[in-house]
């Protein structure tokens, strides 16, 4: 029998391990990600010195990426809930939405936050609010973890300076102007249809977090300004960073944001106003940042999302060191079927592989030496294109994808949830932002 039957058994068989384990047996994700990996490796017929190397290298990598991020956050996380700045976060958006719109408010600010920041710093960063805004309205917390996490999701595929879209339209050779314009546009619908998905998942799967912290109602509450500085400010330096690298900044200056808007540095900045923020409260309490402190607490949990990421990390390493993405190659690389060609590609990888940014940018080279065939050699053509290899690329988001088990970890959410909602909400993202990209294709071209 053909090698290549035996790949693609490994990859379905262990998928359905991973169900399996965490949807029904209900298994710590860190096991049930190993066991599945297992699998795949010896179905395949991967070579164990090979898929532990693999393994280790996937695992690795993805904590030395994230795991810095995570701690940081979590940390900032917990100062921000125990001053009481979560709160007025909280109160402060309510104002602006109202109750009843607040999973929505907080989808728009995903779809902005995630332009210049990674969907996981950007998650962790802002699941404290929506603990907090859950308890307060009875919301349920399915609901606003998806919504922020399909808000984040919308622009983190279409609009750069994100690395994947800023990726393909580099290898498109698409202008970049257009790409921001019309992928921004692309994401609007995108961004609506993850929070109606998350509103009816909301209710079908309801739950509101445990963890989140009571604070008294005699307790001073910081300010707005005091509150919102922590995530703003690592945003801001990630997205001066980013312009800076565009534009070509040079010098001290450029010196300067290379190093604080370099993630784990930009939260550590947040992390620090967060904790004088925090001290402005509670300036008797001198153990926050020791062992038995709220840095200790928030590092304990941080633990274990860091684990499970790196775990999914592992399980997505093994799945490029093997013989997949060759074999996915040659199967679609003869595809000439306008824009459903570049969609199809982005989807078969997001979904074996696990990385979106992987799935966009393996479509792009696949399609860019057929773009007069396909029909996408005029200047917008190239940026619609682009557009199809992300809404390709927006499904099937599941186990495979580290931000899958930060969303599901750090908003407590239980991994049969996670496991039911967030894989058919974002095939919803991408059929709308499919059809959405078609409407545009029948306009411009």
């Amino acid at each position: 029998m053909n090698a290549n039957v035996f790949v693609i058994a490994g990859l379905i068989l262990g998928v359905l391990v991973l169900v399996l384990c965490t949807v029904k047996l209900k298994i710590h994700p860190f096991f049930a990600l190993i066991a599945t990996t297992v699998t795949f490796a010896i179905v395949s017929g991967m070579n164990m010195q090979d898929m532990l190397s693999a393994f280790t290298s996937g695992m690795g990598g993805t904590m030395a990426d994230i795991g810095l991020v995570i701690a940081l956050g979590t940390v900032t996380g917990a100062l921000l809930e125990k001053s009481g700045a979560a709160e007025t976060m909280a109160k402060t958006i309510l104002k602006i939405t109202g109750e009843k719109h607040a999973a929505l408010g907080l989808a728009i600010t995903g779809y902005f936050v995630s332009i210049p920041v990674f969907c996981d710093s950007a998650f962790v960063l802002l699941s404290p609010i929506a603990k907090r805004i859950s308890k307060d309205t009875k919301i349920s917390m399915t609901t606003m973890a998806i919504a922020m996490c399909m808000g984040l999701h919308a622009t983190h595929m279409f609009v750069p300076p994100t690395p994947g879209p800023l990726a393909v339209a580099g290898i498109l050779s698409a202008d970049l102007g257009y790409v921001i314009l019309f992928g921004a546009l692309v994401s609007i619908p995108v961004m609506l249809i993850g929070y109606f998905g998350a509103s009816y998942a909301g209710k079908k799967y309801y739950y509101i977090p445990e963890n989140v912290v009571e604070v008294p109602e005699d307790q001073k509450l910081p300010s707005a300004l005091m509150a919102f500085l922590p995530i703003i400010a690592p945003i801001v330096l990630m997205l001066l960073k980013t312009i800076g690298d565009m534009v070509g900044f040079g010098g001290v200056v450029m010196a300067v944001l290379d190093v604080l808007g370099t993630p784990a540095v930009a939260l550590l900045v947040g992390l620090l106003i967060a904790l004088f923020g925090y001290h402005q409260i509670f300036p008797e309490d001198k153990e926050a940042w020791g062992f038995d402190g709220v840095f200790s607490d928030a590092l304990k949990t941080a633990g274990q999302i860091v684990l499970i990421v790196g775990a999914g990390g592992a399980f997505s390493g093994v799945l490029k060191a093997s013989p997949l993405q060759d074999i996915l190659t040659n199967t679609f690389s003869g595809l000439t079927i306008g824009i459903l060609a570049p969609f199809i590609i982005g989807f078969i990888f997001r979904t074996c592989v696990g990385s979106a940014t992987i799935a966009m940018v393996t479509a792009a080279t696949m399609i860019s030496p057929l773009m007069d065939v396909l029909g996408f050699a005029s200047p917008i053509g190239r940026v619609i294109a682009m557009l199809a290899c992300a809404a390709g690329g927006l499904m099937v988001f599941h186990g495979n994808d580290d931000f899958f088990w930060v969303t599901a970890t750090t908003s407590e959410m239980d991994t049969s949830i996670a496991y039911k909602t967030i894989p058919i909400i974002s095939v919803l993202q991408s059929v709308v932002a499919l059809v959405v990209v078609f409407v545009l294709s029948l306009i411009f071209l």
